[in-house]
């Protein structure tokens, strides 16, 4: 892409300062601030930086499946505050999320990130929204029970991770919610070593701390969890009754009435009648 820039800017007035701007794209360090400063500098020229997404545009009209050097441009752009310019970055980021591609939403988060930690880019507040917004969508389709989802997140738990330092108002794995994406996550049922072990914690620690957090016994919980489950899948009928009970965990039609006697009390099959009365 660099020679294709270079090419176009012979026949404009912006030659010079993208030979400035291809220096210092090379010479950028995304771990070492202080390397970023000559495009912070650059960016101050509008006029030249419409130009420039425009021949980015240009050569790129699809934003590469993996981001390598058109995330310095992207860097670039981020320091630039003109309206135009933001909206090459937005529309960068919503393609990313349209094609699913983990690796281009992780290059535009990290680099909103890397630009704007102190906040002295206010004009980047409109796409840190619209960021924010998109992944906590994705985090709810993660995250929501096994039964219920609408379908399949593209981002997983290391890339949530990842977003969660990227993003200062994103918190996705709290003791709470790592509990939670991993008891939602499993079609049929987990015992609470095996919760625990989803948690990447000691059965004992983490019984204690559930304990602590959720105020009773994880067995309860997942007791009640199941309940639930087995409620929800019950008020539909479409759902037949050997589906509920292998999704709740039983092998046994048997074992999954007497779970249904003993915790609801009435069989799975009158609870269904019930459920299509009202």
């Amino acid at each position: 892409m660099y020679a294709e820039l270079e090419q176009a800017s012979l026949s404009s007035e912006w030659n010079t300062w993208l030979k400035w701007v291809l220096t210092s794209v090379e010479k950028v360090e995304f771990s070492d601030a202080g390397s970023w400063t000559p495009l912070a500098a650059l960016a101050k020229n509008c006029p030249a930086m419409r130009w420039l997404t425009r021949q980015i545009r240009r050569c790129n009209p699809v934003p590469p499946e993996q981001p390598r050097e058109e995330s310095l441009f992207y860097m670039l752009a981020a320091f630039c505050p003109d309206n135009s310019v933001l909206g090459y970055l937005i529309d960068t980021w919503q393609y990313y999320c349209r094609a699913r591609n983990p690796r281009g939403v992780l290059s535009c988060a990290r680099i909103l990130w890397l630009v704007n930690r102190h906040g002295e880019y206010p004009h980047l507040n409109t796409l840190y929204n619209l960021i924010m917004g998109d992944v906590l969508r994705e985090y709810r389709l993660y995250v929501a029970p096994a039964d219920q989802r609408s379908g399949t997140a593209f981002l997983t738990g290391r890339d949530f991770h990842l977003l969660g330092k990227y993003l200062p108002d994103f918190r996705p794995f709290g003791f709470r919610e790592r509990v939670l994406a991993a008891q939602n996550k499993t079609v049929g049922t987990m015992t609470g070593e095996e919760l625990a072990r989803a948690c990447c914690m000691s059965e004992t620690a983490f019984r204690r701390r559930f304990k602590q957090e959720f105020g009773e016994p994880v067995s309860e919980w997942l007791r009640r969890q199941r309940m639930a489950r087995i409620e929800r899948m019950l008020r539909d009928p479409a759902i037949p009754l050997w589906q509920v009970a292998e999704h709740s965990g039983f092998n046994m039609a048997s074992t999954f009435s007497d779970f249904c006697r003993r915790n609801f009390g009435m069989p799975p099959g009158q609870m269904r009648k019930n459920f299509e009365k009202l």
